[in-house]
């Protein structure tokens, strides 16, 4: 039978309790606890009320819209639910890849596989009227949840993801960045932005979607200083308006259209058919050269929106 290291310790302080015993007439006094053994926790508040956590974990597992915001915090899962490729940079999905995936999506999460990862902390995002499991989840390690129902609430989950992962400071710094780089493209192409209208555009299976303001690239689009044209500018409830391919003509009045893209530049084959339109071609923004490709339109992070915005600056240096 193997002692345990808490043993061990008992009977080695006992013998050198008696040994000093012998060799004096003086008690010794009892050393103080090391506050450093014990294993630090902070309690976290969540969408399932609070949650003790580790004050640095170790073995995370990223499930829900999460996986991004960990790793651009220098944390690296020890599993996920399914990525897209399209929301990464070459570097970050060769790292993003090499993760054990544990379910094609929330629905469907492997739990005896995730246990086995023996992981101390689960984080992910849910929407408000669904369940994927978290009584499950938090019987295997503390599990902190966020409500994100929209784009707007899903980057305000973000500091309080970092903060769950004890990254909190890192997460303030990515912030004021971003911040900083707003301004900065607000302050130098003032002028451009006071005379141009944009729009950001995705194909569909029935046509194409023009992102409203509250669409994850249109909130910093809009806060980058860029007007949306008529088409999207209203729409405040929605991620996007969907249109046909025979209202592409409605872009007629947009000065720079943007559409997603993949990291090494090409498109979906829905969003290639938009671009194959006859009615596309003729449109005043493609024949002056300002329709432009915008890749990691989707990554949840801060990194991800620096990429969207320093995008956009390199398109308004080119209208200067």
């Amino acid at each position: 039978m193997h002692l345990s290291r808490a043993v061990l310790g008992l009977v080695t302080a006992a013998l050198v309790a008696l040994t000093g015993a012998c060799g004096s007439s003086s008690p010794e006094k009892p050393a103080a606890a090391d506050p450093s053994q014990a294993a630090a926790t902070r309690v976290v508040e969540t969408a399932n009320g609070p949650v003790t956590v580790p004050a640095e974990p170790k073995k995370v597992v990223s499930l829900l819209n999460t996986t991004a915001a960990v790793l651009e915090l220098g944390i690296t899962p020890v599993a996920i639910l399914q990525e897209w490729e399209g929301d990464y940079s070459p570097e970050d999905w060769a790292k993003v890849k090499a993760i054990p995936v544990v379910g094609a999506d929330e629905t469907s999460i492997n739990y005896e596989q995730l246990a086995q990862l023996q992981p101390d902390l689960i984080i992910s995002t849910q929407r408000r009227a669904e369940d994927f499991g978290y009584d499950k989840l938090s019987a295997i390690a503390p599990t902190v949840f966020f409500v994100t129902e929209n784009p707007a609430e899903v980057r305000k989950a973000l500091p309080e993801i970092a903060g769950a992962l004890g990254k909190a400071d890192a997460m303030a710094g990515k912030i004021a960045e971003y911040q900083a780089k707003i301004a900065d493209i607000k302050s130098k192409y003032s002028a451009v932005l006071a005379k141009t209208t944009w729009d950001y555009v995705e194909g569909g299976p029935e046509g194409f979607v023009a992102n409203s303001p509250v669409s994850w690239p249109g909130l910093f689009m809009e806060e980058a200083g860029l007007k949306f044209s008529k088409v999207a500018t209203a729409e405040r409830a929605n991620r996007g308006v969907r249109l046909s391919f025979e209202q592409v003509s409605q872009l007629e009045d947009t000065t720079v259209v943007l559409y997603g893209a993949q990291p090494d530049g090409g498109v979906d084959p829905a969003t290639q058919k938009l671009l194959d339109q006859g009615s596309w071609k003729l449109l005043p923004a493609a024949k002056e050269g300002h329709v432009h490709p915008i890749k990691y339109g989707y990554q949840y992070s801060y990194k991800g929106v620096l990429e969207i915005v320093s995008q956009i600056e390199a398109i308004l240096a080119k209208l200067a």
